[in-house]
């Protein structure tokens, strides 16, 4: 399996602003979503990467949230441990049939996630 980069989640205050910045300074094309309030995904052109604009109330500059794709997220943790990461937050179920995360923060201090379908 390829663990290639799936999703991106960068932070904002309001969604609807975030939307009209990217729509228009990139072209992106961006969804509200109804599902997760404070939610909106977006594409970065054709063959983009993927990713979803979040509110927060707390922004920190860097505090965009990386996750790469894998086939076993609990044996993919395991191999994080191993090499000097730690696990912040276990698998979790996202809904709506959107698979699962978990997020580790790896040896310089970096907090990213490992997503899968299952």
């Amino acid at each position: 399996m390829e663990n290639k980069i799936v999703h991106i989640e960068i932070p904002c205050k309001d969604v609807k602003i975030a939307k009209k910045f990217y729509e228009s300074v990139f072209n992106w094309k961006i969804q509200i979503e109804t599902n997760f309030p404070g939610y909106a995904f977006f594409k970065s052109g054709e063959e983009g990467v993927e990713g979803a604009f979040q509110e927060s109330e707390k922004i920190a500059k860097g505090e965009i949230n990386l996750n790469i794709q894998v086939e076993d997220i609990p044996k993919t943790l395991e191999i994080i441990i191993k090499n000097g990461g730690k696990v912040i937050q276990e698998k979790t179920e996202i809904g709506n049939d959107y698979g699962f995360y978990a997020s580790f923060e790896d040896n310089s201090g970096n907090i990213l996630s490992v997503w899968s379908q299952k």
